[in-house]
């Protein structure tokens, strides 16, 4: 499948995990990031939630992970 890549933006297939769907986009191992990666989801009415999701949690359809990006 397709990832649109923009900006830590990654487009994700339906039925991965969130790290699954990290690690196809060439984002972040799990260790140390989990804190900084953000889930936006659309809801039935329209409105987007902002989630700090599980590694293990599944991606739905329209869901957009975002990384912020760590300063070291």
């Amino acid at each position: 499948g397709d990832i649109e890549r923009q900006r830590g933006a990654y487009r994700i297939e339906r039925g991965m995990t969130v790290q699954q769907a990290l690690a196809q986009g060439g984002g972040p191992t799990p260790r140390g990031t989990e804190n900084r990666v953000r889930l936006h989801r659309k809801n039935a009415d329209g409105s987007v939630e902002s989630l700090s999701p599980e590694w293990t949690d599944p991606i739905q359809a329209d869901d957009i992970l975002y990384v912020r990006e760590s300063l070291f």
